[in-house]
C-alpha cells in the first residue's frame, strides 16, 4: 500500500468544490477561509466513514462526490419552487416525504432521480472491482472521522452567517452553510435561545377581556390577491373577498415568512406573535423547537375563558401538529379523522367542508366563547398534477388554454372555491346572533415557479383582513407582518367593549 492508494480521495476532495458549485443560488469562488476549511472537514468526514465501512478508496471517492451532488440536486429542486435552498431542518421532513410522497416527490426532476440511480450503480460497480484495504484501516479512519466532527463544530461557530440561506450560500457555498446550520441549529443552546424568546412573547400575560365575542381565524392555503399579477385575471374570482375588505376593520397585503410552502412558519408567527428574525435557527421549522408549553394566542384565549380549537383537514402528525398544538394551549385538534366523509376538491378536503366544520363548532351548545383556528388544505400543491377541462381557463382568466397556464388555472379554480367559502361564511356571520370576529389571511403565495417566472412581479406577500359582525370600525393601522394579526384582533375586542360596555358580555352563547 503506497501513498497513491488514497489519490482518488484527494481528487474527489478537490472535485467536490465543483460539485458544490452546482447548488443554486451560486456565488463566486472567493469564500471565507472558515468556509473552505469546513467544506474540506465535511468531505473528510464522509471519506473517513465510507473508508471505515468499505476500505475501498475508489468507492469512497464516489461517495465523496455523490453526497454533495445529491444534496445539491435536492436543494435545487426546492429552490426552484420555494426560492430557498435545502436547510438542515428539511432533514426532519424526509419521514414526511415517505409518508406523504405526493407533497414532495413531484417537485424532483426526472434527471435528479436518474442521476441518483446512476450514482448508486457507479458506486456498486466501484465497490465490486476494487480490492479492500487491510482491516487496520477502519479504526484509523473512524478516529479521523471523530476528529473531523470536533473540528467541524469549531468551524461552524466562526462561519459568518446571516441565517438567510440564499445569502449565506452565495458567500460561503452550499455544503459549508448546510453543515454549519445543522451543527449550530441542533445545539442545546439554540433550543434554550428559542425558549427564552418564546417565554417573553406578546401573549405571556393578559387580563380577562371586557368583551368575549367568538373569534375565528382562517389560514387559507396559498391565498393571495392574484389579481396583482400582470395578467388578465377576472376580478370576480375574489368578489366575496372584496366585499369583506369593504366591510372590514382593516385589510391589506401581508409579509409572511414563507414562499410556496412551509406553512407552519406563518402559522407559528400568527399563533405566537413572534417574528422569524427573533427565532434564530428555529425560524426554519419552529414546531421542531417547541418542546414545552409555549405562550400563544390560543393560550391567551384559554386564560380568558375561551374554548380553543384547531382545525386542519390533514393528517394530525404532519409537521408534528398533534404534539405541538397541546403545547400551544389548544383544547382540541380536529384533523383528517373528522373529515372522512367530507367533500374533496382535487386530492384534498374542500374549503367548503372546512367551513361546514367551523359552523358546526359554532353551533354546538356550549358555555364558553370559542376561539377557532382553522387551516384549509384545498389549494395545496403540487398543482401541476391536477387536470384542466377544455375551456375551463376562460372562467378565471383571459390568457387562453395554453398548457403553460394550466397550473394557474388550477390555482384559480381552488382560489374561487376559497372565495365561495368566504362568501358563505360572511353571510352566516352577518345574521348570526352572537358577536364574532373573523381574521382571514394567506399563509404564503402558491408554488407556481413557471407561472411566476413568466409573469414576474410577485412580491411574495399574502393578503389578510379582520372583520366583525358588530359595532363600528375602530381606527387600526394597516398591518405589515403576520405576527401582528393576533394583537390586532385583541384590539378589536377591546374597542368593542369601549363602544358598548353595557352589552359587551350580554349576548347569549349559541
Amino acid at each position: 500500500m503506497t501513498g497513491w492508494t488514497y489519490l482518488p480521495l484527494l481528487v474527489a476532495a478537490v472535485a467536490s468544490f465543483f460539485v458544490d458549485a452546482l447548488a443554486l443560488p451560486r456565488g463566486g469562488w472567493r469564500r471565507p477561509t472558515s468556509a473552505v476549511l469546513l467544506h474540506l472537514t465535511c468531505v473528510g468526514f464522509i471519506a473517513c466513514v465510507a473508508l471505515a465501512l468499505t476500505r475501498r478508496p475508489i468507492a469512497c471517492a464516489c461517495v465523496v462526490l455523490a453526497f454533495p451532488a445529491l444534496m445539491a440536486a435536492v436543494s435545487n429542486a426546492k429552490y426552484a419552487s420555494l426560492r430557498e435552498p435545502f436547510v438542515f431542518t428539511d432533514l426532519s421532513l424526509f419521514a414526511q416525504a415517505v409518508a406523504h410522497p405526493r407533497l414532495y416527490l413531484p417537485f424532483l426532476k426526472i434527471s435528479t432521480i436518474l442521476g441518483a440511480v446512476s450514482g448508486v450503480l457507479i458506486l456498486i460497480f466501484a465497490f465490486t472491482i476494487e480490492s479492500a484495504l487491510p482491516v487496520s484501516v477502519a479504526p484509523a479512519a473512524l478516529a479521523l472521522a471523530i476528529a473531523c466532527v470536533v473540528i467541524a463544530y469549531g468551524l461552524a461557530t466562526v462561519l459568518p452567517l446571516s441565517l438567510d440561506p440564499a445569502k449565506d450560500q452565495t458567500r460561503c457555498g452550499f455544503l459549508p452553510v448546510f453543515i454549519a446550520y445543522l451543527l449550530n441549529g441542533w445545539r442545546p443552546s439554540a433550543f434554550r435561545a428559542f425558549e427564552r424568546v418564546a417565554s417573553v412573547g406578546p401573549y405571556v400575560k393578559g387580563e380577562r377581556p371586557h368583551a368575549t365575542p367568538d373569534v375565528i381565524v382562517i389560514q387559507s392555503e396559498s391565498f393571495f390577491d392574484v389579481r396583482t399579477l400582470p395578467a388578465s385575471i377576472h376580478g370576480a374570482v375574489l368578489s366575496h373577498y372584496d366585499a369583506a375588505c369593504r366591510e372590514c376593520v382593516v385589510h391589506g397585503d401581508l409579509r409572511v415568512p414563507a414562499w410556496g410552502a412551509n406553512t407552519m412558519r406563518s402559522e407559528f408567527a400568527l399563533l405566537t406573535g413572534l417574528r422569524a428574525s427573533q427565532l434564530g435557527y428555529a425560524r426554519f421549522y419552529p414546531y421542531a423547537f417547541v418542546r414545552r408549553h409555549c405562550p400563544s394566542l390560543a393560550g391567551w384565549f384559554r386564560r380568558a375563558g375561551y374554548a380553543t380549537t384547531a382545525i386542519h383537514p390533514y393528517f394530525a402528525d404532519f409537521f408534528g401538529r398533534n404534539r405541538v398544538f397541546p403545547l400551544l394551549q389548544f383544547d382540541r385538534f380536529v384533523s383528517i379523522d373528522a373529515f372522512k366523509d367530507a367533500s374533496r376538491a382535487g386530492p384534498y378536503v374542500s374549503d367548503a367542508a372546512v367551513l361546514d366544520r367551523i359552523i358546526a363548532e359554532l353551533e354546538t351548545p356550549r358555555t364558553r366563547p370559542s376561539f377557532i383556528f382553522a387551516m384549509t388544505m384545498e389549494n395545496h400543491g403540487p398543482l401541476h398534477l391536477e387536470t384542466v377541462e377544455p375551456g375551463e381557463a376562460s372562467r378565471y382568466h383571459a390568457m387562453g388554454d395554453d398548457p403553460e397556464w394550466q397550473d394557474l388555472t388550477v390555482y384559480l379554480r381552488h382560489l374561487a372555491n376559497a372565495n365561495a367559502m368566504l362568501g358563505r361564511l360572511l353571510e352566516y356571520l352577518r345574521t348570526r346572533g352572537r358577536d364574532t370576529i373573523l381574521c382571514f389571511y394567506g399563509d404564503h403565495v402558491p408554488a407556481l415557479p413557471k407561472v411566476f417566472d413568466r409573469l414576474g412581479g410577485v412580491s411574495g406577500h399574502s393578503n389578510y383582513f379582520i372583520w366583525r359582525n358588530f359595532g363600528d370600525r375602530p381606527a387600526l393601522r394597516k398591518l405589515e407582518t403576520v405576527d401582528l394579526l393576533g394583537a390586532a384582533m385583541l384590539r378589536v375586542m377591546e374597542s368593542a367593549a369601549r363602544q358598548n360596555p353595557v352589552t359587551a358580555m350580554s349576548r347569549d352563547i349559541a
